[in-house]
């Protein structure tokens, strides 16, 4: 390899394998993140509907992979809020029990801009069978005008 390329080589992989640290505990804006996340899945749980809306930016999108009833193979399946909330009878409001819990998040942020990966535990059921699982939520978050909220949210079973 001639010089010059070594040379760009040295100088290149510092910042190729730089990668900035996750944000201290202390950090406020990782603290309004979480702060935003814990009132998601409290809304959430509780199943109401117009707070649940309220954690998301206009035209947000929910992105996960599913197999409908009846199709041969899982797909993936994005929404928008409105379509998620609209299917909720045949869902989370289909039995008595519903839950979700953040047991951890990481979250990093720069600017305006912050995602933010929840493991969580979940509850479905009635008091005949409760389903319990774990999950994993990847979020995007903006803030604008001192709030943050949902741009994004892909979500997937822990396997």
């Amino acid at each position: 390899m001639p010089i010059r390329g070594l040379l760009a080589l040295f100088l290149l992989l510092p910042a190729c394998a730089t990668e900035r640290a996750p944000a201290p505990v202390s950090d406020p804006a990782r603290r309004e993140v979480l702060q935003e996340l814990e009132r998601y899945y409290a809304d959430f749980s509780a199943r109401d509907w117009k707070a649940y809306a309220g954690h998301f930016w206009p035209g947000a999108s929910l992105t996960t992979v599913w197999q409908p009833p009846g199709e041969t193979a899982p797909r993936v399946s994005t929404s928008t809020v409105s379509e998620f909330i609209a299917q909720a009878p045949q869902g989370p409001d289909s039995k008595p029990i519903f839950e979700e819990r953040m047991v951890s998040a990481e979250v990093r942020h720069y600017g305006n801009l912050a995602h933010a990966w929840a493991h969580y535990t979940a509850r479905f059921g009635d008091s005949a069978q409760v389903a319990t699982w774990k999950g994993i939520d990847a979020f995007t978050l903006m803030r604008h005008d001192g709030r943050w909220r949902i741009v994004a949210l892909a979500y997937t079973d822990e396997e």
